[in-house]
């Protein structure tokens, strides 16, 4: 080979590297934005605010369990009895739930470390037991800007005759707002939402309910669009094999089992809870356009409102998911995989193979 052929080839390989370098960069000032703020506290306390907040650290996990085995109703809601008019109405919980493996919620974890902070900064840690389950009696800090309601969105908050701010009642489980993490291992889930402990039921009088509590297992449970709670570094499938990856065999059970419930078709806006989201000043769309359940993409209409979301197919978008390993960049669901294990190589091996629709 002559000097000038090997220099050629060697420039193309140099090239070859520095847009692979490129794109990655891209990728990741796409995904990662700009963090708002570093010191959290009552002024950014909403899902926008807390977009990027890492799971609090230098506590002793599981310091805020209840007292008891609490193994029983492994997945039940466990407000519906553990609340002041329930039929375990002298153990009434400000937070429980079940943990799990994975978030088709087969089997319990245990072990796992549940970690909330509240408004005025607390953190709360639980451990689940040998069954999944986790409870707290530990109280929760009171969003005094609170807003509640599904079809129409009621403040719980007012003014008084001098125009004087009036708080919403912090007796009041629906104003008992947390951002919530999921941790096993090094492996650390986020909540990207700011969610109440009561619900949005609002009596005939115009006050909430004030007997209202949701446990995490109202809403994460095996069947349903979230999932189960869950946390663990255990592969998607058993096992991968070392070339020809298949995205409909390989890849889609993966981006469904970890990217779900994030990444889907359709409207995925937070919730309103709190002032700033009423005004639409902190709710944010938590998929940022991305569906991983197609692989070109999607485009859904409801209620007047199209959601177009880019797909799995985009060679930035593909790339950059391995990049979210031992926090290489921000992402608000946190880390699904490290490098080296096998959904991770999986991901991996199907880009460097062209990443194919087969």
């Amino acid at each position: 080979m002559s000097l000038n052929a090997r220099n050629t080839k060697e420039d193309k390989l140099m090239r070859g590297n520095i847009l692979t370098a490129l794109m990655l960069c891209l990728s990741a000032i796409f995904f990662a934005g700009t963090v708002k703020a570093e010191i959290y506290d009552a002024s950014n306390f909403s899902a926008d605010g807390r977009k990027w907040q890492p799971a609090p650290t230098g506590h002793i996990p599981g310091k805020d369990n209840g007292a008891g085995t609490g193994s029983h109703n492994t997945g039940e809601d466990c407000g519906i009895c553990h609340n002041p008019a329930g039929k375990a109405k002298n153990y009434v919980f400000t937070m429980s739930g079940t943990l799990y493996e994975d978030r088709a919620a087969r089997k319990p974890l245990q072990g796992g470390e549940i970690i909330l902070q509240d408004i005025d900064g607390k953190v709360i840690s639980m451990t689940s037991n040998n069954v999944g389950n986790f409870w707290t009696f530990t109280p929760i800090g009171s969003n005094p800007y609170t807003v509640v309601g599904k079809s129409s969105n009621i403040p719980l908050y007012s003014s008084d005759a001098n125009g004087g701010f009036i708080p919403a009642d912090p007796l009041a489980p629906q104003t008992w707002q947390y951002k919530a993490w999921v941790r096993n291992g090094n492996n650390v889930r986020y909540m990207v939402t700011i969610p109440p402990v009561g619900g949005a039921t609002i009596l005939p009088d115009g006050t909430p309910d004030k007997n209202s509590r949701m446990s995490c297992s109202m809403h994460h449970a095996g069947l349903g669009s979230r999932g189960g709670l869950w946390a663990s570094r255990k592969s998607t499938l058993p096992s991968y094999p070392s070339s020809g990856l298949s995205y409909k065999k390989h890849i889609l059970p993966i981006v469904k089992s970890k990217c779900a419930p994030c990444h889907i078709p359709g409207e995925t806006l937070t919730r309103v809870v709190t002032k700033s989201d009423n005004d639409g000043t902190t709710k944010i769309d938590y998929s940022k356009s991305l569906d991983f359940t197609s692989f070109a993409g999607s485009s859904v209409t409801a209620s007047g409102t199209t959601w177009t979301k880019r797909g799995i197919s985009d060679s930035g978008i593909n790339s950059s998911m391995l990049l979210k390993t031992d926090g290489a960049i921000l992402h608000a669901g946190g880390k699904f995989w490290s490098s080296g294990e096998p959904d991770y190589e999986a991901l991996k091996q199907w880009i460097a193979e062209g990443a194919h629709n087969n």
